[in-house]
């Protein structure tokens, strides 16, 4: 059921049961500019109302580019994460990103390195001091004075059991910053531990077709009223090219990850306008109850 277990005063009910994953907005690989302005936009006319980013997709300009176009606005939800920061090297190429994306753009080589170089594990502070100093300039980026869902990105499991860092998101949520706290989690162990903490109202999980990995998580998350953002659920590039009908895989999945109960609202990632629309009409005829 689209929104189970998510705060009625959070997202309008008459907002489409899909979020918004902004990775790749602003990033080399991604969407820029002019086109990532016109994709978020686009996302807004089509009912879009959850947009999931970080403080560190695109370097930061993801944040930005949400924070040129919804602002303000208090009729959708922002989701964002801290807890990973960018690397000597990076914050040194990030002046260059326009030159890089130009150089990615005519050279598949050249594009197959900045994916490479995107995967790579990225470091990590926990310290609630950190923690704290991340939101603010969050909270700057995005333009807003209360981020509705703020997460720890891809902690370890005993860093969430430890409870200090989730205790930064909470004194954080006292004075008005954040609205729901929540981990985002890569694994089944690090869910867990942010299941025993009655203080996490949010989880962030993927969720790939056909894998069960979560699905005791699903159902205790349920029981406990917190809520389940679902990402990866198309299974990445790889899942969907080696499907006979991508675009029918593409929207059953959508319709799937929507109906699967437990789930409070999946994610699609997108980069192109054609995406986006074919995932919102997927959306729509879950509501139409097609």
């Amino acid at each position: 059921m689209p929104f189970e277990n998510l705060p009625p005063a959070l997202l309008p009910r008459d907002a489409l049961p899909l979020g918004l994953g902004c990775s790749r907005l602003g990033s080399v690989n991604g969407a820029n500019g002019g086109e990532a302005r016109a994709l978020v936009k686009l996302a807004l006319d089509q009912g879009v109302r959850f947009f999931d980013t970080s403080n560190i997709y695109g370097q930061g300009d993801s944040e930005r580019i949400l924070g040129e176009i919804l602002g303000q606005r208090d009729d959708v939800v922002v989701c964002s994460k801290a807890g990973k920061h960018l690397s000597m090297k990076m914050r040194v190429l990030a002046p260059l990103k326009s030159i890089l994306r130009t150089v990615a753009r005519r050279s598949d080589q050249a594009r197959r390195g900045v994916a490479a170089a995107r995967a790579k594990p990225m470091p990590t502070c926990w310290d609630p001091a950190f923690l704290s100093a991340s939101l603010d300039s969050s909270l700057r980026r995005l333009k807003r004075e209360r981020i509705e869902m703020f997460m720890l990105h891809s902690p370890p499991a005993e860093v969430v059991a430890r409870g200090d860092s989730v205790g930064a998101l909470e004194q954080a949520r006292q004075v008005g910053k954040i609205a729901l706290v929540g981990v985002s989690v890569d694994d089944v162990a690090t869910a867990e531990a942010a299941l025993k903490d009655p203080r996490v109202k949010a989880l962030q999980v993927p969720l790939h077709p056909g894998d069960t990995a979560f699905d005791a998580v699903v159902r205790d998350a349920a029981r406990q009223g917190v809520a389940i953002i679902a990402r990866e659920i198309l299974g990445g590039a790889h899942a969907i090219a080696s499907q006979a009908d991508p675009a029918r895989y593409a929207r059953e999945q959508i319709i799937a990850s929507i109906r699967r109960p437990g789930v409070s609202l999946p994610l699609v990632g997108a980069t192109r306008t054609a995406s986006l629309t074919a995932s919102t009409e997927a959306a729509r005829a879950v509501e139409a109850g097609a």
